[in-house]
């Protein structure tokens, strides 16, 4: 049999039902494993480059995202600095967070910046809401920090007004209002510093541990190779179909031959 004969066969055969079926699962399973490789490929390319900007020189919190605009993967943990006058009124005590071993509290102040909106600044650790250090500067102030996403434990827990288990920007939202933006900073400096404004609550909160790795993140070699993987799924499925469609045809070719003797 020719080569063009055996194409003829193997077309005429893919044109049946039951191979018409297959074909569409094949297609189906090999666009789920291109799918699932690119998602694992965008992850591996998100986390390189938020390494590269977790490293990077500090830029105003206003440029991370809009005011409506969800908080950019690759942006957790980039430095970042915030302009603006703290709200006392809406300063939000976050219970159950310890330092070193020591229970306390987070103290998450919002800060207006210049554009009206406003982002919630973790300006540290103390060991209750009462401690010295809860009233935040006033005036206008300088905040570095770091970038971090919101919380995702204990989405829908209810506290009393002023208290939360988790730092949920929608929560925040509710109370501070619809210029509210996603994420929140940590700090890590402020300017002026509690000691030099006059009248400040003194000592000032302690810095809380990033809770998201800010540096020294490995290239992260199991995402690269899952998306090599479902790449690798989906050309075994055109293998695999192929190699099928060519054992079927081969199986049929004896059949014919034999029914053609016959006539």
């Amino acid at each position: 049999m020719t080569p063009s004969q055996q194409a003829e066969d193997l077309l005429r055969l893919a044109r049946t039902p039951r191979w018409i079926s297959l074909a569409l699962v094949a297609l189906a399973l090999i666009a789920g494993c291109v799918f699932l490789g690119l998602w694992q490929w965008d992850r591996t390319q998100n986390i390189v480059e938020a390494e590269r900007l977790a490293v990077s020189a500090p830029v105003a919190v206003e440029e991370i995202a809009g005011v409506d605009d969800q908080l950019p993967d690759a942006s957790i943990g980039r430095p970042v600095v915030a302009q603006g006058r703290y709200l006392m009124g809406g300063q939000v005590i976050v219970v159950q967070r310890s330092l070193r071993g020591q229970p306390g509290v987070w103290v998450l102040t919002p800060l207006e910046l210049s554009d009206g909106s406003v982002i919630g600044v973790l300006r540290g650790w103390l060991e209750s809401g009462s401690a010295p250090g809860i009233i935040p500067p006033s005036g206008y102030v300088t905040v570095t920090g770091i970038m971090h996403p919101d919380e995702r434990f204990y989405p829908d827990a209810v506290m009393d007004p002023g208290i939360a288990v988790a730092i949920s920007s929608a929560r925040l939202r509710d109370s501070w209002g619809p210029q509210t933006r996603s994420g929140y900073v940590m700090l890590t400096e402020t300017s002026p510093s509690s000691d030099e404004l006059a009248g400040s609550a003194t000592p000032a909160p302690q810095p809380a541990v990033p809770t998201v790795q800010t540096a020294g993140v490995p290239f992260p070699l199991q995402n690269f190779f899952y998306a090599i993987q479902w790449w690798i799924f989906a050309l075994f499925i055109v293998v695999v179909y192929a190699r099928w469609l060519r054992l079927d045809a081969a199986a049929e070719l004896p059949e014919a031959v034999e029914s053609s003797e016959r006539q």
